[in-house]
């Protein structure tokens, strides 16, 4: 079985990649527009997945990483989004499946309308924004096209490089900048990028799941989330913020409100991830040193 990891530059692809060569696969990751040592440069809007692999066959797995993610500036991009995010896509998608291979494709938490939260595998998604349906809508179409297709949602991951944009690291630069408000009924879910790696190469020997949630424990509101980071960093006292409604955050289009996953099928399936709470204290002791090192 070999692994072909398209995104493999990525903040969750690298940790698949790294992961994947650790246990002894056969991999082949590729990049578009950062390099990275090993891996094989692809821009599936231009190239096709049979010239990367040209015997692709049915004894291998495909991830599908590879997109926009920011809701932002896909929302100010919508046809470069719409170019890479679908229609790039779906084309992979085909290849894929006319080879006969797995294909597990990592879409998001933002396919939810967010007015109850605990999302479980088989709620029904109402996307609010572009950046979800366009999610939403490759879900749809792997459903129906693709024989061995796997759909993984998951919320914000946390990286461990003081750079990579997650919702701590978002928070953290609101609550050293000016004036800051912090909703008080907005729900999320987080993950180490790790875990979610480690449950991505799981799923590479579990032919028979098509859906799967991976996101950490328990939930977080944003005060609660501007809170633990306040409590854990030296720069407190340079932190505070307002609380608000959620409603109040103005947006460039509607976000989901109660915007979190239910992971109890991953957890019954032996996944394990780390305790939520303690991903946002290490990513502030990162960026803590960053932020001081930056000082200096």
């Amino acid at each position: 079985m070999r692994l072909i990891i398209i995104g493999a530059s990525g903040l969750i692809g690298s940790c698949l990649y790294t992961a994947a060569r650790g246990a002894g696969h056969i991999v082949i990751g590729t990049y578009t527009g950062s390099p990275a040592a090993g891996l094989i440069h692809f821009d599936l809007r231009t190239q096709s997945l049979c010239d990367l692999v040209p015997d692709l066959g049915s004894t291998d797995v495909v991830y599908l990483l590879s997109a926009y993610s920011n809701p932002t500036w896909i929302h100010a991009n919508a046809a470069a989004a719409q170019e890479l995010n679908v229609v790039a896509t779906k084309k992979v998608i085909d290849e894929t499946n006319r080879a006969g291979a797995r294909l597990i494709f990592m879409s998001s938490v933002e396919v939810f309308d967010g007015l109850t939260g605990n999302y479980h595998e088989d709620s029904t998604p109402n996307p609010l924004n572009l950046y979800g349906r366009m999610k939403f809508e490759i879900e749809q179409y792997l459903t129906t096209a693709v024989e061995h297709g796997c759909i993984v949602r998951t919320g914000w991951n946390v990286g461990w490089d003081a750079a990579h944009r997650c919702a701590v690291k978002l928070t953290y630069d609101t609550l050293v900048g000016a004036e800051a408000r912090m909703a008080n009924d907005n729900t999320f879910s987080i993950s180490d990028t790790h875990d979610t790696a480690a449950g991505l190469l799981w799923l590479a020997g579990q032919p028979n799941l098509t859906k799967l949630h991976l996101a950490s424990s328990p939930h977080l509101v944003r005060i609660q989330l501007a809170d633990l980071i306040i409590s854990s960093s030296t720069h407190s006292p340079h932190m505070a913020y307002q609380p608000v409604p959620f409603v109040d955050i103005p947006y460039s289009e509607p976000r989901a409100r109660l915007n979190h996953l239910d992971n109890r099928r991953a957890i019954q399936l032996g996944l394990t991830f780390r305790d939520a709470h303690q991903i946002v204290r290490d990513k502030v002791s990162l960026l803590d040193s960053a932020r001081s090192i930056h000082a200096a």
